[in-house]
């Protein structure tokens, strides 16, 4: 079992409960000792939710749902909510928190409220396979099978009889009753095959060292490759019993369990994959975004910067120290606990350390095998220990020689770049200089992939950036297992987990690390963009998710009037001993202080939307200076009062750049903020609408169309191009996309097009729907999920 287990131990836990809870018995998932997955209720769920196909045309699911459930007893409900649960296991889309929303939503529809209990939440964190377009166009077959399969369960009064794994004929048994159910209701829009992936995703459930999560076109795939036929001792030509004799031979040959996805098992039985294609692909995004060279641009600083260091180390200058410690803690680039023992190793031992850095630093043509092995032989294994997380910490000031050729190391994020491409792992033995050449041999390659599908990477620091990103998934940190065991575990607050909230918000995880990056580095940041593009939401969501539970949010808009005494601070009306008076009253910023600097070990967020709506410098006034220099203290314009910015509050502005009654922002402002675009036409903004419609309201994927089209009409004004929120309700159907546009987004079209009104016919919402192709009825096509890339994630 624990070949197929690993990081989803929690999925299948949760699996084990709802088996044992609704098909070995009548119990409840969610609340044990209540028969809810009895034959009454699922029966009662049947009726209303699946003899009753004609109500599930033209509205959302969620709404199709409420539709049919209205006035079903309470039972009903959590049934309906459990099985929820239960579709969503297998598939990793969508994320946690939106599957959890969701189940949540159908069991408040109840008169006795339930929800998830917390210990089941982690059932849903990742998902095991992609599940792929089918499944997500067509979720309710899906939730209406598991439905089907359990009723049928009961009916033929089956119990435990094919859930014993200590059986070996139990799989198959199980297997036949599955692959040989046909829906009673529904069944005619589909194929006798449908849903194939909710099928596949029972038998594994059930039966996971039996039966894998994948697709059967994949299982055929894998059964017949004909590098794995000599593991197929025992002739069959059943795929599934195949497979478990392929599956036995490859982990006799590797010594532990395996994905068949595994880039270098994948590419044994799929002609068709190469992991560098989807590896640079992925590059290409980032390269496009700008991602890659801010990053770059922000690394090859902290290598100009220590290269001064270097000059002051080998002209003999006395600070060396102070320039060091400087550069060694920007971008977070080492962790903070390794970054804490060298520096207080270098002021403990000045003279060792200086040894050390003139040894890495030495001016010749010295390999850098031969300057890091100098660093480390004067480097004490009891201050930094385990080779991966030495190298990281040698790494970075070996930036100061050239950064854009020895770029910083971490043997984490290398290590998941090697298993992406399925390139040699490191030795688990090496030291540091054969960890770090490993790797610069590694960016090397990746520079000639790159190159070989057009995409010019013109230095290693370009390529460890790509990687950086690439790899996927957060950063884990410097620390590893195999290295470094004696060296204590992190004890800041971890990185807060962007996966899920990616999946959330449908932009990719790398935009949202990116920029939580600038907002580590320069604490303010301005989403800039059309309007409708979404600025406000993501910088409310991320915000949210950076502040956790122990930090705050608080939000503010500018608008003309605004001024310095409403925002930082200033005298208001107040009753001064029983008669009229002012007194001096604190502003969102002043507040948004307050809590930061009464709670340190939090991060505290004051966004600012329509930032651009002000006059910033009346509203500002000596908090220009508090932005760059948060160190440092202003006396405040009143009381007198002393006053410095925290380090952990955090100011994120919105911008909308299509707002031509708006002067251009103040230069000041904008060398103290970052700033990120966020435009319908391009990454990550691009596509944005299309996603969230093929998840929440694939019936509608065509409005997409109509936006993209009416959006290249628009190209001459890059300000005036319509965002995806617009269209972004869990209600929309033709007719509210009609309103829509007639009454929301054709008005902003004309003020854009003011005199030249021969255009606006092109704007017409019927003419530009006519030039897309008419949207499909769900399902009419008959078409089975088999083809999915059902990737165990």
């Amino acid at each position: 079992m624990s070949s197929k287990r690993g990081y989803a131990a929690k999925v299948y836990e949760a699996a084990d409960l709802w088996i044992a809870s609704a098909l070995k018995s009548d119990d409840s998932l969610f609340t044990p000792g209540t028969p809810i997955w009895s034959p009454e209720w699922l029966g009662e769920a049947r009726t209303r939710f699946l003899d009753r196909p004609d109500e599930w045309e033209g509205a959302g699911f969620s709404v199709k749902l409420e539709t049919v459930l209205a006035g079903s007893p309470p039972q009903v409900y959590q049934l309906v909510g459990e099985a929820l649960y239960a579709t969503y296991l297998i598939p990793s889309t969508p994320g946690q928190a939106l599957k959890i929303e969701r189940v949540n939503q159908v069991l408040g529809w109840s008169s006795e409220r339930v929800e998830i209990p917390s210990h089941l939440h982690d059932g849903l964190e990742r998902g095991i396979s992609n599940p792929g377009q089918f499944f997500i166009a067509n979720f309710g077959i899906h939730l209406a099978f598991v439905i089907e399969f359990a009723e049928r369960w009961k009916e033929e009064g089956l119990g435990d009889e094919l859930l014993n794994r200590d059986d070996p004929e139990s799989p198959w048994k199980f297997r036949e009753f599955v692959t040989g159910l046909t829906p009673r209701k529904m069944a005619a829009r589909y194929t006798p095959n449908s849903p194939n992936f909710q099928r596949m995703a029972l038998l594994h459930l059930a039966h996971p060292d039996s039966f894998e999560s994948m697709s059967t076109n994949h299982k055929e795939m894998v059964a017949n490759a004909p590098g794995f036929q000599r593991f197929a001792t025992e002739p069959t030509d059943d795929n599934d019993r195949k497979i478990q004799q392929i599956r036995a031979g490859l982990e006799s040959q590797v010594g532990r369990g395996l994905s068949f996805y595994e880039p270098e098992i994948r590419a044994q039985w799929d002609d068709r994959y190469n992991p560098w294609d989807a590896f640079i692909e992925r590059a290409k995004a980032l390269v496009n975004s700008g991602v890659i060279d801010q990053e770059v641009r922000f690394k090859i600083a902290i290598g100009k910067s220590l290269a001064t260091a270097r000059d002051a180390i080998l002209s003999g200058a006395d600070d060396w120290r102070r320039d060091i410690s400087k550069d060694m803690g920007k971008g977070n680039i080492i962790h903070f606990i390794p970054r804490t023992n060298l520096l207080g190793w270098m002021d403990g031992h000045p003279d060792a350390a200086l040894d050390a850095f003139m040894s890495l630093w030495a001016m010749d043509d010295s390999p850098v095998a031969d300057r890091i092995r100098g660093f480390s032989d004067g480097f004490p294994s009891d201050i930094v220990s385990g080779a991966g997380t030495r190298m990281n910490v040698i790494s970075v000031p070996l930036m100061g020689v050239s950064a854009t050729d020895y770029p910083p190391f971490r043997v984490k994020v290398f290590d998941d770049a090697y298993k992406l491409v399925g390139y040699n792992p490191r030795d688990p033995n090496a030291n540091e200089s054969a960890l770090y050449e490993h790797a610069l041999g590694f960016l090397d390659r990746v520079i000639k992939e790159a190159a070989a599908r057009g995409l010019t990477l013109n230095n290693r620091l370009e390529a460890q950036s790509v990687v950086w990103r690439v790899r996927g998934g957060d950063d884990d940190g410097i620390y590893d297992t195999d290295d470094d065991t004696d060296s204590p575990p992190p004890t800041e607050s971890p990185k807060p987990n962007m996966a899920n909230l990616a999946q959330d918000l449908r932009l990719p995880v790398d935009f949202l690390e990116e920029i939580q990056t600038l907002l580590e580095d320069k604490r303010q940041i301005i989403f800039q963009g059309p309007p409708g593009t979404g600025k406000t939401y993501v910088a409310r969501a991320l915000a949210k998710h950076l502040a956790g539970a122990e930090g705050s949010v608080s939000l503010v808009q500018f608008h003309p009037s605004y001024a310095y005494e409403d925002f930082v601070q200033g005298f208001r009306p107040a009753p001064v001993e029983g008669r009229p008076g002012f007194a001096l009253r604190d502003g969102p910023l002043m507040r948004a202080a307050k809590r930061a600097r009464e709670n340190p070990g939090a991060r505290h967020f004051l966004i600012i939307d329509e930032i651009n709506r002000g006059n910033l410098a009346k509203i500002f006034g000596e908090m220009f200076f508090l932005l760059e220099y948060r160190d440092e203290k202003v006396e405040l314009q009143y009381g007198g009062e002393s006053f410095s910015l925290p380090s952990n509050l955090y100011i994120v502005g919105t911008m909308n750049t299509a707002d031509r009654s708006i002067a251009l922002v103040d230069l000041a402002l904008r060398r103290r903020f970052y700033f990120v675009e966020f435009h319908p036409d391009k990454p990550p903004v691009a596509g944005l609408l299309r996603r969230w419609l093929q998840d929440e309201r694939p019936d509608m994927e065509w409005v997409a169309d109509v936006l993209d089209r009416a959006n290249r009409l628009l190209i001459d004004d890059d300000n005036a191009a319509i965002g995806p929120s617009h269209f972004m309700k869990p209600d929309l159907d033709e007719a509210a996309a009609r309103r829509i546009w007639e009454y929301g987004v054709l008005p902003y079209i004309e003020e854009r097009l003011f005199g030249e009104r021969d255009r606006l016919a092109d704007f017409a919402f019927d003419r530009l729907r006519g030039s897309t192709a008419a949207p499909a009825e769900d399902g009419a096509d008959g078409g089975d999920d088999d083809g999915a890339d059902d990737a165990l994630s």
